[in-house]
């Protein structure tokens, strides 16, 4: 989505308004924030049930880098390899979180205690002031005004309590534009987006689109504020308007606030902004949303390079010993229902098996005819699809340090949509002085 938003940026910044840009901005933060693996599964359960049917099986999974999770007794136990992935995100996630809590608490402290003191000096002209703007865009939040002194810049901040700053007198027209534009701001919760933008740095920090989305949000942000504001306004009006713009950004002093958003800035910033503003962008809400939409859409297409957890059910009735063979093995296999157990212990080697539960393949499924049907080893295996089981047997194969190996092999039912599977009772246990597989 990063990358999307980018491109658009680049290449179209010049015909697509910075309003689009700054919604697809915001997708983009969520992007990096919400874990979307869970749409795999809905995407999977639409494309079945609208455009086809297919044999989504396996029976042969490598366990080595995949999560692997066996249910039994309506517990959860999980391979090595799920628990070391687990713990590093919890870490991670534990890490940024903190350090993202700590500085919003002492955002809220500060522009709360702020607010209390400008609430209490504020007079009834400003009053009824802000209450007029707060009813033209629709804020429900109570916004409080600060006259400052002069040579401050015009500024907003706070999440439940905002504040905006301004030097003009109030009623003036230059008031009106400043603060028309910092309510822009206070509607879309751009503060509320600039922290979400620093918690989603903390976690990608490695990521360089992230470091480009972070410096960029910003800009983007003003610009699209800028066009909401002067959105059917005329050419004098918009040039009033740049006039302020350039006060706003020569000496300004500004608020030592973290997250705030303020009118002026840099010259560079600055001349984008009247650049844009003289463009004169076609906007559209309707297209707009279609066009964030569709792209967003499209980009969660992405969803299908996650690698699924691999579920199994074992008997009520295992032992810990096996439950933590099967959570040990290195490879998973589902062998057709039709090979009774004597067929399966007669064989002394694997190639033997050949046509019958051959496991030379990362991933296949062997049907009851003999038609072997390979896949992908990240297809997914999700247990809440309404299951479609194929009786079979499956196979654990665990190699040992000394080069032997054994496999272990049950009665097993595996679902035809999702892959998941019931393992039952256990079958027998072959084992190899050099592994062949």
């Amino acid at each position: 989505m990063t990358i999307m938003y980018l491109l658009l940026r680049r290449l179209l910044w010049h015909k697509i308004s910075a309003r689009v840009l700054y919604l697809l901005a915001k997708s983009a933060i969520l992007y990096y924030l919400i874990p979307l693996p869970f749409l795999k599964r809905w995407y999977k359960e639409a494309i079945q049930a609208f455009l086809w049917k297919n044999q989504m099986e396996a029976a042969h999974i490598s366990l080595a880098w995949t999560n692997y999770a066996v249910h039994v007794e309506g517990g959860l136990h999980v391979n090595i390899y799920a628990r070391i992935q687990v713990l590093l995100v919890l870490v991670w996630l534990a890490g940024a979180s903190f350090r993202i809590a700590k500085q919003v608490s002492e955002y809220t402290r500060l522009t709360r205690r702020f607010a209390v003191c400008a609430e209490r000096i504020m007079s009834d002209r400003h009053r009824e002031l802000i209450s007029e703007f707060r009813e033209r865009f629709g804020v429900k939040r109570n916004v409080t005004l600060y006259q400052g002194l002069e040579g401050e810049s015009a500024e907003s901040f706070g999440i439940t309590k905002p504040v905006i700053t301004c030097d003009r007198e109030p009623g003036s027209r230059e008031a009106e534009l400043l603060i028309s534009h910092e309510m822009v701001h206070i509607k879309r919760m751009d503060v509320l987006w600039s922290i979400l933008l620093d918690f989603a740095s903390f976690l990608h920090w490695w990521n360089p689109f992230m470091v480009k989305l972070y410096r960029d949000f910003e800009r983007i942000s003003e610009c699209s504020c800028d066009e909401t504001v002067m959105a059917g306004k005329s050419k004098e009006e918009i040039d009033e308007y740049l006039r302020i713009l350039i006060k706003e950004a020569l000496g300004k002093k500004e608020l030592p606030i973290r997250w705030k958003n303020g009118f002026g800035e840099n010259a560079e910033k600055i001349k984008e902004r009247m650049e844009n503003l003289k463009m004169n962008k076609k906007w559209n809400r309707i297209t707009a949303g279609l066009l964030v939409a569709a792209l967003t859409f499209a980009n969660s297409m992405t969803v299908f390079a996650y690698r699924d957890v691999l579920h199994v059910e074992v008997a009520e009735d295992a032992s810990q010993d096996e439950i933590e063979y099967t959570t040990d093995g290195d490879i998973y296999v589902f062998a057709p229902d039709d090979a009774s157990e004597e067929e399966i212990q007669e064989f002394e080697t694997l190639e033997e098996l050949e046509g019958l539960m051959d496991i030379c393949y990362d991933c296949q499924f062997m049907d009851e005819e003999g038609n072997v049907y390979p896949i992908a080893e990240d297809d997914g295996v999700e247990p809440y699809c309404d299951h479609n089981y194929v009786s079979g047997t499956s196979s654990i194969h665990k190699k040992y340090s000394d080069g032997s190996c054994e496999v272990r092999r049950y009665q097993a039912q595996r679902c035809s949509k999702c892959g998941y599977i019931l393992q039952g009772d256990w079958i027998g246990t072959s084992t190899y002085a050099v592994c062949p597989h």
